[in-house]
């Protein structure tokens, strides 16, 4: 007994939630002052039952990862994290095997409250999480042109630089295709920045609608359009040009009637710069102006 003594009064130096059970009976021999002030004296009685609630061992015991083969000992100790839900706090636990003075196998259970741990692992988990979205919602922002959804100028001068390295490198054929609403001005003059608005939203999903996968659409500055096209040859760039000058001319705004559009294909050339070939496009559209509008030209 003195023995016993001698091992509850460590115990009870330890701020730390300790109780140790019977290995065989799952009775609890001995709680520690830390473990009676939270969940109260309950030597003698089975330890499942009056923290756990529960007619059955749980599943947290590792009862059998603490014993060898002869129901002694093992030496190994096995710590883990567990949500108690009798008291809704989180421990960890340390579990191991001994034998205690009086000569029976016991498992010892020191049980550290990390709750306030947890709550702060979880607020850094929700912050990162946010700002994880707020990143990529700012990086949304940054190549999206806010009007239309359509990729930005920013956007799609990056995409036009690296199709034109992969070109350079040996790649598939590229054309541009740049397009610009006819008379423009006189629509926002005479029906309103608004309506203008709606004129360039209804051409953005026409285009976003009708040009191939892989090709991409982007607004290159007011009533300007960009449309990259990976893999096309300037025929079938100036194919794709005309499907969709004949597509705007059927795209009706109410109060506004017809809307047409002037185009400019080229295919880009090696080594060529994203200026440059930016240019080409630019001329190519001006040609389609100069020579009446609502037509293809390419440079």
């Amino acid at each position: 007994m003195m023995e016993n003594a001698l091992f509850e009064s460590h115990f009870d130096l330890i701020p730390f939630g300790i109780y140790v059970v019977d290995a065989f009976s799952y009775t609890l021999v001995y709680s520690n002052r830390a473990f009676i002030d939270r969940f109260g004296d309950h030597a003698g009685h089975t330890c499942h039952k009056v923290l756990y609630e529960s007619d059955r061992p749980c599943g947290n015991c590792r009862m059998g990862e603490l014993l060898g083969p002869d129901g002694r000992p093992n030496g190994r100790t096995v710590i883990f994290e567990h949500f108690n839900e009798v008291d809704d706090r989180w421990y960890q636990m340390q579990n191991r095997a001994m034998t205690w003075p009086d000569g029976r196998v016991v498992k010892y259970s020191i049980a550290v409250d990390i709750s306030a741990l947890k709550d702060t692992q979880n607020r850094l988990a929700e912050a990162h999480a946010e700002l994880a979205l707020k990143n990529i919602e700012l990086t949304r922002l940054s190549t999206t042109d806010m009007l239309t959804g359509l990729a930005n100028r920013q956007c799609i001068d990056g995409l036009l630089e690296a199709q034109l390295e992969a070109l350079a490198e040996g790649g598939r054929p590229l054309s541009l295709i740049m397009l610009d609403i006819d008379r423009f001005k006189a629509i926002n003059d005479h029906f309103g920045h608004l309506r203008g608005d709606a004129v360039l939203a209804a051409l953005a999903g026409l285009l976003q609608e009708r040009v191939p996968q892989g090709c991409t659409v982007g607004r290159w500055g007011g009533e300007e359009f960009l449309v990259l096209c990976p893999g096309l040859s300037l025929a079938e760039a100036f194919v794709l040009a005309e499907g969709l000058r004949e597509a705007v001319m059927g795209l009706g705004i109410s109060g506004l009637g017809g809307v047409t559009c002037s185009f400019g294909v080229v295919m880009a050339k090696p080594r060529e710069s994203g200026e440059h070939c930016m240019g080409r496009a630019d001329r190519a559209l001006y040609a389609a102006k100069d020579l009446g509008r609502n037509r293809v030209e390419t440079g």
